[in-house]
């Protein structure tokens, strides 16, 4: 007895590897976009980081020089601190708007 059966996949069938597929390239974007926005803020600091030594080191060598007192010393290396303080704060949000714009681009369904 032959079978009313046909080897020819239905269409139905593609649906479940494309619907998967399209998990993992959505995945993949935003685990890039994470790891863009870790850089971004990874990089924020080091540049906060640098500018506060950099004031810090040219404070203290113009009081070795004498160009400054022991009270301005203290008032501009906490001037700094406050500007250091403001960007350390700045970072997380920066992170999150790189984020955001790295998720929000088009999509790379095909």
């Amino acid at each position: 007895m032959a079978s009313n059966r046909s080897n020819a996949k239905s269409p139905t069938a593609a649906k479940p590897s494309a619907a998967l597929a399209a998990v993992g390239r959505n995945t993949a974007r935003v685990q890039i976009a994470a790891i863009g926005a870790v850089g971004s803020a990874i990089v924020g600091w080091a540049h906060a980081a640098e500018r506060l030594a950099q004031a810090v080191g040219d404070e203290l060598l113009r009081r070795v020089d004498g160009e400054t007192d022991s009270g301005e010393l203290i008032v501009r290396v906490a001037s700094a601190t406050d500007v250091h303080l403001r960007e350390l704060a700045a970072l997380p949000s920066a992170a999150a708007a790189h984020f955001d714009a790295r998720v929000s681009r088009a999509p790379i369904d095909n």
